[in-house]
């Protein structure tokens, strides 16, 4: 300060001696040198205590200085996340006279995490006094070690009363978890006198005949080499350890009586194998049976009895039997049926061998016993037993309804004959609808489980119960999981809403901005938070006061919003309401207070700001992530404990809403803070997406309203995303954030809605006289024909056949266009055979194994088997499978109406479409099950349980499938199909040239518009997921089927790739980047050479053609493709041109009107599905009469 004064004065002293018109001779005194150095300022906390296991992202540090003002500052050290130790990150600065100062960050390195303790098996187990309790263990896996050792402790005792095992895990870093097990100990029921429910196994001396009578008694012997030593046909037995007869008793009348004899071996009493039994009815009952001992034997029965029950070749294991006293007198026992379930072996459903019955190895001699009353009891309520050798399971009759569409039907159940498995790392299985993928045993040459499957049951409440079981969304977690556990990463799932980022578990929910974490990682641009697991990291957690752990469930939803009520038990504890693109989460609590939790109390990680009334804002800045808060109460509003990282907010209402502010760095101003808060309080409790279709252009209106829990309208800041705002005359704000979609415009409002293009569909392409080889084109199609139908399809799956379907409906077509009447015929007469397969789900009076559907009623979904990528235990992908099979029934009621009429199949495909597609007022299938409204684009996964949220790959399939609607539609004159198709396929459209190739951007137009972050250097991507997007596929890293995913399946269902042509060169050449010549020939094997030329052909067809004519047919063809199809595509695009329909730009009146531009000319192509002329018009002036039934086709130069 000193200095600064003195220099102060010295330049007085020297301006006042310059004064006036005479000389001075006085010497100017310059600025003395700069001899300080920069102020170094460490971000954060100079000293950083950082878990072991995750990425460490430093914050870096600024430097400021007396002269330059700010400078640069360079780091040097570096911290290893996953190695334990001490770090020095050291932060240089120096001025321009070259002073330098340099500080530093001690960064410890360590894990404090504890493992997580999974059980094997129930938290709360009861079992009756006198079972043998056999514990089934737990697993630990921690952050850091991997799996890590469990040891227990405690002991269940014998006597009647509750015990607790106590299961530990220590890691490496001396952390430990704990937990407990309580297993209660009841009177054991006594028995008695079997009742009507009761399955009797041995009764009276006899075997009963639900097990085959009689002849099914045998007994295994060791000196017979463990054979069955009795001829049952005979009636005669050569056991060299044992006899039994039928005798008298006083109580019991005629009882078994088995004698072991003094040099017996090791031998026991079987009843059976006989038919499956299905005793799924007595998983929560008993084994239970009479016993007198009358002689225990030289070894005074040491050992006690063991007992075993049988499913085809799987088994319970020999288990112990307990309470046997052997004291002369008759005693009942009750083996409980869960003991000889607890291994996961046992499949009650396919019960072959009710009872193998032995004293322990080599204690039977002497031994003589009498047995009766052997039954299974304690049925389910409302459950009837079997009645019949045959009564269930596997191998037995299956007890179904038919639910008839038209000439079709569905079944209620699946034929438990369908199941199947595969053993990988595990033994898993599929076709057995919405159950948990691991099963008991597999035997993996027939591919044939052994176990019961365990069903999943949707995670609902309230008003959730009263409608079809909605799945896919952003949301899609919460009814098929509920909540995620807190330090398990196997419950990874995160909902989205975006901006908002949030995961439901059983404390609460964790919410974060994906701004502040959104990063390109290699080319996966994602949301990068560290400690995905835990309960609080980066942003804030809301928890209740009263509940550490509760359950999670679905209590209502809307287009574009979600309500999840946290339960404990049957009683409410808090709702919270997520809405799409909003920067609102509206909370109300029922039981105890809510409370802000964040990682660190007020510090570096963690402060307030805007305390004001009944508002709070909190922000959060941990490993470089940001986000800032607003907490808006209903009423008056206590914020307790606001400098610590646990905030208590109590009202009288229980009510609060939370708001994302979109700030990145620093705290939100004021200005920002009050216009959020403004309408904090205007709880939205619904959003309403509906569409219009303009019939006159093809236009798609898309409309977005916001409503109260009334049904009021409502005012409300929303989220515009640039699919929403670069379509709309929407006015927004002057706040924006940048997220996973790209740039979110936040508007005041109560509704928006916004405008997008219809591209348009075909049946196939037209015929175009001398554009191609007629002679080479029917060869091909002769091809075809003659490989024989059985190389037409070579799976029973809903993908696979669907694909082989679609194939062969776009070959009839061209066959028929070509004048292959007969070729055409015998292919449409197969789609008829095989979908009426489909379409009905039993032959000859039996339910079918293969190719049939199923209605779950519980989940409101319809199922194909076989199975398909998880659409049964994930209901994935179900537009992209039934998609293929409308499409190729389309076809088929192109050319024979009748077959779709309400008394054929009809019924069926609209079944398919409301499966994938349903209407709002559906009472059985979900509204768009598949399509997200409010995104405006599909979803594949129905579990959505990823990290990164729900995921998309395929545009063109679901294309595929909703073209397919409005082919449908059109062709059976259904106005409300052939628009609802229109708006998915137009949204699909738009969505498409949006978010996976940033259409804008690639067009230079910069700034907002620009959906890619920087960074990411491609010009397209393959996978969109919630919270990001990825350039891959599931099941290849070649550049061919990344991009080449998004051409599949080739047809007139998919023209919306190609209706930028400049981007579409550029996307082509991307795609054969790992061509050996750039081009397709150059592909290897397997990497779609044909679906590439039809690609190229919509940008550049000549050279497509070009290039094909050097490889001819010599190819093999994808599995969706037939290589007359790529001829005639390529080949009539070379005549075509590049689409012109679907930008906007030219518009038509038709579904099935379409343009095309070359050299100037324009052609003009539509499709006539009815019976009478239909007047064209095109928004450029040109207007035409299509003829009925056909193609027509004009020219700008006619």
């Amino acid at each position: 300060m000193f200095k600064h004064v003195v220099s102060a004065l010295v330049l007085i002293i020297s301006l006042q001696g310059c004064g006036g018109g005479g000389g001075s001779s006085s010497t100017p005194v310059g600025p003395p040198a700069d001899t300080t150095p920069p102020v170094i300022t460490i971000s954060g906390d100079a000293n950083v205590n950082h878990e072991q296991g995750t990425t460490y992202s430093d914050a870096g540090a600024t430097a400021t200085d007396n002269v330059d003002g700010d400078v640069s500052v360079e780091a040097s050290g570096s911290v290893d996340g996953a190695v334990a130790g001490t770090y020095t990150i050291t932060y240089s600065a120096s001025d321009q006279a070259g002073n330098s100062s340099s500080a530093t960050r001690t960064v410890q390195v360590q894990d404090t995490i504890p493992p997580v303790i999974t059980l094997n098996g129930e938290a709360s187990i009861t079992i009756e006094q006198g079972t043998v309790y056999s514990d089934l263990g737990a697993t630990a896996t921690d952050s850091v070690d991997g799996a890590v050792d469990v040891s227990v402790s405690g002991t269940v005792e014998t006597e009647v009363g509750e015990y607790t095992l106590t299961y530990t895990a220590t890691d490496a870093g001396g952390n430990s978890a704990s937990v407990d097990r309580i297993v209660t100990v009841i009177e054991a029921d006594t028995g008695g006198e079997p009742d009507s429910l009761d399955v009797m196994i041995l009764d009276g001396g006899l075997v009963d005949d639900i097990w085959g009578g009689s002849s099914l008694l045998s007994f295994f012997d060791e000196k017979n080499g463990y054979g069955d030593c009795t001829d049952e046909a005979a009636g005669t037995e050569t056991c060299a350890s044992v006899d039994w007869e039928v005798v008298g008793d006083e109580t019991h009348g005629d009882v078994l009586q088995v004698t072991y004899l003094p040099d017996a071996g090791h031998a026991g009493l079987v009843v059976g194998p006989t038919a499956a039994v299905d005793l799924s009815d007595y998983a929560e009952g008993s084994l239970s049976f009479d016993i007198k001992i009358i002689d225990d034997g030289a070894a005074n029965l040491s050992g006690g009895f063991l007992v075993k029950v049988e499913s085809g070749s799987a088994n319970s294991g020999e288990l112990p039997i307990p309470g046997i006293n052997a004291t002369g007198e008759w005693e009942s026992v009750n083996f409980t049926v869960s003991s000889l379930t607890a291994s996961g072996a046992l499949n009650l459903s396919g019960i072959t061998a009710p009872m193998v019955f032995f004293p322990a190895f080599q204690t039977g001699a002497g031994l003589v016993y009498q047995i009766n009353n052997v039954r299974f009891t304690g049925i389910s309520d409302g459950a009837t037993p079997p009645t019949d050798p045959s009564g269930g399971g596997p191998n037995g009759p299956v007890d179904y309804t038919l639910l008839e569409y038209g000439a079709g039907n569905v079944s209620n159940v699946i034929n438990p004959a369908s199941y199947r498995c595969a053993v990988d790392y595990g033994n898993w299985i599929y076709n057995a609808g919405l159950v948990e993928p691991a099963i008991a045993a597999c035997n993996a040459s027939t591919r044939i489980p052994t176990g019961t499957p365990t069903p999943l049951h949707p995670q609902l409440t309230d008003e959730a119960l009263t409608r079809p079981v909605p799945t896919h969304k952003w949301w899609g977690s919460i009814p098929f999981l509920g909540e995620m556990t807190i330090g398990d990463a196997n419950d990874p799932a995160y909902l989205t809403p975006d901006p908002i980022r949030v995961r439901v578990s059983n404390k609460g929910a964790r919410v974060m901005g994906i701004p502040g974490g959104y990063k390109v990682i290699g080319n996966f641009p994602r949301y990068d938070g560290p400690v995905p697991f835990d309960e609080v990291f980066d942003g804030i957690a809301i928890a209740n006061s009263a509940h550490s752990n509760l359950n999670a469930y679905l209590k209502d939803h809307s287009d574009g919003s979600v309500t999840v009520r946290w339960k404990s038990g049957d009683t409410a504890v808090m709702d919270a309401t997520f809405v799409h693109g909003s920067p609102y989460a509206y909370f109300k609590v029922y039981e105890g207070d809510a409370l802000l939790r964040t990682k660190a109390s007020d510090s570096g990680e963690k402060g307030t700001f805007y305390q004001t009334g009944d508002h709070l804002g909190v922000w959060t800045d941990v490993s470089g992530v940001r986000n800032s808060f607003l907490v808006t109460g209903e009423g008056n509003t206590t914020f307790s404990n606001i400098s610590s990282n646990e905030i208590t907010i109590s009202n009288a209402a229980n009510e609060f809403t939370l708001s994302y502010l979109p700030v990145l760095s620093g705290e939100p101003s004021n200005a920002m803070s009050s216009f959020f808060a403004a309408n904090a309080r205007n709880v939205v409790a619904s959003v309403d997406i509906d569409y219009a279709v303009d019939r006159s252009t093809n236009m798609v209106t898309v409309s977005h309203s916001y409503f109260d829990e009334q049904g009021a309208s409502i005012e409300t800041i929303a989220g515009l995303h640039p699919l929403h705002w670069k379509h709309s005359s929407q006015l927004t704000s002057d706040y924006k954030i940048r997220s996973a979609r790209g740039i979110i415009k936040f508007a005041e409002l109560n509704e928006f809605s916004y405008e997008i293009p219809y591209v348009g569909v075909l049946p196939t392409m037209p015929s175009i006289a001398n554009t191609y080889d007629q002679g080479v084109l029917e060869g091909l199609v002769t091809d075809f024909i003659d490989q024989g139908e059985d190389s037409w399809i070579n799976s029973t799956d809903t993908y696979w056949s669907g694909k082989a379907y679609g194939k062969a409906a776009e070959l009839a077509a061209i066959a028929d266009s070509i004048g292959m009447q007969s070729e055409a015929t015998q292919v449409i007469d197969w789609l008829k055979a095989q979908l009426s397969d489909w379409f009905t789900a039993e032959t000859d009076g039996e339910l079918d194994v293969f190719r049939y559907f199923v209605y779950d009623e519980e989940w409101d979904t319809l199922l194909g088997l076989e199975e398909a990528y998880g659409s049964h235990q994930r209901l994935a992908d179900h537009h992209f499978h039934y998609g293929y099979f409308v499409r190729a029934a389309a076809e088929v009621c192109r050319v024979d109406a009748s077959w779709c009429g309400d008394d054929q199949f009809g019924p069926m495909i609209e079944l398919l479409i409301r499966d994938y597609a349903g209407s709002k007022d559906d009472d059985m299938f979900p509204y768009l099950r598949n399509f997200d409204p409010a995104n405006g684009f599909s979803w594949a996964d129905g579990k959505a349980d990823a990290l990164q949220g729900n995921n998309n790959e395929s545009t063109s399939e679901a294309a595929n499938a909703y073209g397919a609607i409005v082919l449908y539609g059109l062709i059976t004159g259904n106005d409300a199909l052939i628009e609802k198709g229109m708006y998915l396929h137009a949204s699909t459209a738009a969505a498409y040239w949006q978010y996976w190739n940033n259409i804008d951007g690639y067009k230079n137009r910069g700034g907002d518009h620009d959906n890619f972050p920087s960074g990411y250097n491609k010009i397209t991507t393959s996978i969109i997921w919630a919270s990001g997007a990825d350039f891959a596929t599931w099941f290849s890293g070649a550049y061919a089927h990344i991009l080449g995913i998004q051409g599949l399946p080739s047809s007139p269902l998919i023209f919306h790739v190609s209706q930028y042509s400049d981007y579409m060169a550029d996307y082509v050449a991307l795609g054969l980047t790992e061509s050996s010549n750039g081009k397709p020939s150059g592909l290897i094997d397997d990497q779609w050479r044909d679906l590439w030329w039809n690609l190229w052909a919509m940008t550049d067809a000549d050279a497509a053609i070009a290039d094909y004519n050097t490889v001819g047919s010599s190819y093999g063809a994808e599995a969706g493709e037939s290589k007359a199809h790529t001829y005639h595509w390529i080949h009539t695009y070379s005549a075509l041109g590049h689409l012109k329909t679907g930008t906007g730009e030219l518009t038509s009146n038709n579904p099935a009107a379409l343009a095309f531009d070359k050299n100037g000319t324009r052609t003009y192509v539509m499709y006539n599905f009815t019976n009478q002329p239909q007047t064209i018009v095109y928004s450029d002036g040109k207007s035409f009469t299509a003829v009925p039934n056909a193609f027509t086709t004009a020219s700008s130069a006619d």
